[in-house]
């Protein structure tokens, strides 16, 4: 899947970094799951609308 976002890798990593530290502070950190989807996301090969939508498919069926 090609990534329409503009933004570069650097931006995408930064804004990846901020929202794992914010979770970290809750003591959490990213599953396999997300950390695949984050990865992707690093290198522009998916969206952020598809990665939240991922993610939130993904635990909303598990909390079923």
């Amino acid at each position: 899947m090609k990534s329409l976002n503009l933004i570069s890798q650097e931006e995408r990593r930064k804004r990846i970094q901020f929202a794992v530290g914010m979770a970290a502070i809750d003591g959490g950190k990213p599953t396999a799951f997300t950390q695949n989807l984050l990865d992707q996301y690093e290198k522009g090969e998916v969206t952020t609308s598809y990665l939240k939508q991922a993610i939130i498919e993904k635990y909303a069926r598990a909390a079923h």
